[in-house]
């Protein structure tokens, strides 16, 4: 065998060598991928079982604390109280706890903005030098939206009372036009449930399907 047949020969040993181990991996990712469809199969039945099963549990609990919850609501209204989106229940030991109710998401009118333009307008009017106008970014932070494009009413509550010191008109007119537009939105029914042993905080049973 020549020189140059012996290279050939070394470099088809090489290509060959090559190719095999191309199809091995490939033969492994086929498999690897077969194996995950047949977990994935089991698997993802049993976690929808699982979540059809919470949910039908979460609607009976719901439905036997109905009777309840407008019982508590009569007996609010009746002591001159708002009415409630949320219910609290413990038990007489003070070991159990449910509550059953609504979150509640910010949520504005249109309107909003020519509240937001009049605050905005009157704020950045105090800009005299550098450090008031890095106050004024620091007060129209209040104003950030959140990633819902909603003002958050725990700051507007805060800026309100920035206005109501001031005096000043226009702050107050713009303050007033944003409340005047809070519509807040009522999140979906959801329930929760904590227990308390003795000698340590209350613990929340997760009822999330996502939770481990």
């Amino acid at each position: 065998m020549t020189p140059e047949e012996k290279a050939q020969f070394e470099a088809f040993q090489k290509e060959q060598a090559r190719k095999a181990q191309a199809e091995a991996k490939r033969n492994q990712r086929k498999q690897l991928q077969e194996m995950t469809d047949e977990v994935m199969a089991d698997a993802v039945k049993q976690l929808v079982d699982c979540n059809l099963n919470l949910v039908e549990t979460k609607k009976r609990v719901i439905e036997t604390f109905s009777t309840l919850m407008e019982l508590r609501k009569e007996v609010n209204e009746e002591a001159g109280k708002k009415e409630q989106d949320t219910f609290m229940f413990t038990n007489s030991e003070g070991t159990q706890r449910i509550r059953i109710g609504y979150n509640m998401n910010d949520n504005y009118l249109d309107q909003v903005e020519e509240g937001i333009a009049k605050v905005k307008a009157y704020i950045q009017s105090l800009a005299k030098d550098d450090a008031s106008k890095e106050l004024i970014e620091l007060v129209l932070r209040l104003l950030a939206r959140d990633q819902k494009g909603n003002l958050k009413a725990s700051r507007v509550i805060q800026l309100g009372q920035l206005a109501e010191k001031s005096g000043n008109e226009d702050f107050q007119e713009g303050m007033r036009i944003i409340r005047e537009a809070y519509r807040p939105i009522r999140s979906k029914l959801f329930i929760r449930c904590s227990i308390k042993e003795p000698e340590k905080e209350w613990a929340d049973i997760g009822l999330g399907i996502s939770e481990v």
